[in-house]
């Protein structure tokens, strides 16, 4: 029977705030809109859960955040939009009025810019990313302690010399205009564009902490086959490079020690396009993988994507091949010619470095294979003979989970996303991580990494929920601070033999 505890969450409204001066609220439109002035931009500001460079693709939302989520946030300022044959930006020392702010209950910053997802289109991205509280625990099991970053970040940097002020840029807007810490259980963000002397853009949304649910896939299973189960908490997502594997305690009335059992979202870094749709394994891809790791260059010349085969938790004492390819940052079109290099970073030490590499067709190949735990990362340097070079971050696991590599351009409709998928896809990642173990009838569990079971034992998967909500009305449990924790419990049934029982019988 599944014991798992399932909350739903009560639906928050977005909010404008009022500003001692003329605030326009975010959707307002005067009635000389689109006009290609100052006085009257015809200004829309949307907050996206998607990765959208449209309005029309926006799927909005202004509520149901978890505390280290990003937002992707389009303004449409056609007035803004001064130069045809180049993208623009807003924000501190770049075309317009004033500055951007973003604001957080535990922190502000304002040395922002947000940049024209095309020439010409007079509509402007920049991504919010928010990173919890700083240390805070959300997983500590098997010896692995996981913290949120609470990091506080821009994108831009005045520089003042000899009377005279620059702007460098740190980061692509289309990457990162803003990091901001965010606390505990709930809260909000509120981004402002002081558009013009007279006019403030303003939206705002909420982030709340969310009870985690753990269930297995079946109600009973039979000796052979491996013991599957999923769990969702949106809350244990703490980094938008790293994708960290947590542990969850499996135990059987025979084996109380049990085993631990590693699991990790399933990347969402389409960036934009439609999610792949063909399954392909092990094999060439002539387009990116959805699973990519995408990322622009600081000076957003360069698209970056990045992705493994196979797909999944990478193991140790596992063959990997590192593919990328390098696209231009305007039109996304992929560059041919390829040359680059590679450094090869584990827990912090360099432990290879590959220089004069080159892909004729563009898609570079690279066998990894890591001999031990820990987190990795691979910095791509010189990109086409020139100075630009970025990095890709991920953790190794002492086991991998294999999953595939889909393309990431195919026909792939709302009515092709997996059921268990719907309502839980975040900008980064999908709050679904998947679970799989193996059971033994014979003492040998230390050696494989089974679970020991007799006929007819209760097996017990244990997950220890650190980040709760508030709950002051008790719905389930509560009310509870930062510092509490429940441990939430499913339960399901292993025979050596097929038995009478039959799931899911139609009346």
């Amino acid at each position: 029977m599944n014991k798992s505890q399932i909350v739903t969450f009560a639906v928050l409204s977005a909010f404008v705030l009022s500003v001692p001066f003329s605030t326009m609220p975010a959707d307002a439109i005067p009635p000389n809109s689109y006009s290609n002035t100052y006085s009257a931009p015809g200004i829309i500001m949307k907050f996206c859960m998607n990765a959208a460079t449209t309005m029309q693709d926006c799927d909005e939302k202004y509520s149901g955040y978890t505390h280290t989520d990003r937002i992707y946030v389009l303004i449409y300022a056609n007035g803004y939009n001064e130069d045809p044959e180049k993208m623009d930006s807003i924000g501190l020392g770049q075309n317009g009025y004033g500055k951007i702010s973003v604001t957080t209950r535990d922190a502000t910053a304002d040395e922002i810019a947000f940049t024209e997802t095309g020439p010409d289109t007079g509509l402007f991205l920049g991504i919010v990313k928010m990173t919890g509280e700083k240390d805070f625990v959300v997983h500590d099991e098997n010896g692995v302690e996981i913290k949120a970053m609470g990091m506080n970040m821009d994108n831009i940097m005045p520089m003042t010399m000899m009377g005279v002020t620059t702007y460098d840029w740190m980061k692509s807007a289309h990457d990162v205009a803003v990091k901001l810490p965010t606390g505990t259980q709930d809260g909000a963000v509120t981004v402002n564009w002081e558009a013009n002397e007279d006019i403030n853009i303003v939206k705002s949304a909420t982030w709340e902490w969310r009870m985690g649910e753990i269930a297995f896939d079946k109600e009973q299973f039979i000796a052979g086959e491996p013991i599957t189960f999923k769990l969702h908490d949106a809350d244990l997502w703490i980094h938008h490079e790293d994708f960290h594997s947590y542990y969850i305690h499996a135990y059987s009335d025979s084996d109380l020690a049990g085993i631990y059992v590693p699991v990790q979202f399933i990347p969402n870094h389409d960036h934009g396009e439609k999610l792949g749709g063909g399954e392909i394994e092990n094999i060439q891809l002539t387009e990116p993988a959805s699973s990519s790791l995408i990322k622009y260059t600081p000076d957003g010349e360069y698209k970056l994507y990045f992705w493994w085969q196979p797909g999944g938790v990478i193991g140790v004492d596992k063959e990997y091949n590192i593919n990328l390819m390098v696209h231009d940052g305007l039109t996304d079109v992929m560059e041919s010619k390829l040359t680059y290099g590679m450094e090869i970073y584990l827990n912090g030490e360099l432990i290879e470095k590959r220089t004069d590499r080159f892909a004729d067709d563009g898609h570079a190949v690279e066998p990894i294979r890591f001999d031990e735990r820990g987190t990795a990362k691979i910095v791509i340097t010189d990109i086409f003979d020139g100075n630009v070079k970025q990095d890709f971050s991920f953790q190794v696991a002492p086991e991998a989970i294999v999953k595939q590599v889909v393309g990431k351009h195919a026909s792939f409709t709302e009515g092709n996303i997996p059921e268990d998928w719907k309502g839980r896809m975040h900008g980064h990642y999908v709050d679904v991580l998947e679970g799989s173990f193996d059971v033994t009838f014979d003492d040998h569990s230390f050696t494989k990494n089974t679970l020991r079971v007799s006929d007819g034992d209760s097996i017990y998967i244990e997950y220890e929920d650190r980040t709760l909500p508030k709950d002051n009305d008790g719905l389930f449990g509560g009310p509870y601070s930062s510092a509490d924790y429940v441990e939430i419990i499913a339960q399901t049934f292993v025979f050596d033999h097929v038995t009478g029982y039959v799931d899911n019988i139609s009346e």
